[in-house]
């Protein structure tokens, strides 16, 4: 029987390698997990560091990571408050790219809907869904949060052919 980590390896494999991160941050309990990713980052010359809930990098001496992985068992030991805060000092100020990996059936699960996430800013990765029920990813990625609206430019704000005509 497979396990949510041997079906979330070869994404987050993929990840990397798309990614193709400078600094990456793992944030979970040591496993066979971490050092597959540990080492497929070492081949590729990324600067990889490891860290529990409780002993994240400080946002004052560490510089930005290109991306952070939140292992399944990560979010397992901690309070939803607890949980919350970590996912958004990652996204806030650690880490430019997030995933957030989630086992389904693991009994902190049921604090982690997909509506925590989408109030984190979080969008549930399309890729994931081949993974199957046991295992959701998250991600938020500062590059494409928010797509620019049409009327957000110069060309609806500053009417020089207007001043003389109108006045606010």
């Amino acid at each position: 029987m497979e396990t949510p980590t041997d079906t979330l390896r070869p994404y987050l494999e993929k990840c990397l390698l798309e990614h193709a991160p400078e600094r990456l941050l793992l944030v979970g309990p040591v496993s066979q997990l971490v050092d597959a990713l540990e080492g497929l980052a070492s081949r590729h010359n990324a600067d990889c560091t490891t860290a529990n809930g409780e002993d994240m990098p400080s946002a004052d001496t560490a510089q930005r990571f290109d991306l952070a992985i939140v292992l399944p068992n990560a979010l397992a030991g901690l309070a939803h408050r607890e949980g919350c805060q970590l996912v958004s000092r990652l996204r806030d100020q650690l880490a430019g790219t997030v995933l957030v990996c989630v086992d389904t059936r693991a009994p902190a699960a049921e604090h982690w809907t997909i509506s925590d996430f989408i109030a984190l800013g979080f969008r549930r990765s399309p890729d994931s869904r081949r993974l199957g029920p046991e295992v959701s990813v998250y991600r938020y990625d500062i590059r494409d949060y928010k797509t620019t609206p049409d009327w957000l430019n110069s060309r609806y704000w500053a009417n020089p052919q207007r001043w003389d005509r109108e006045r606010w």
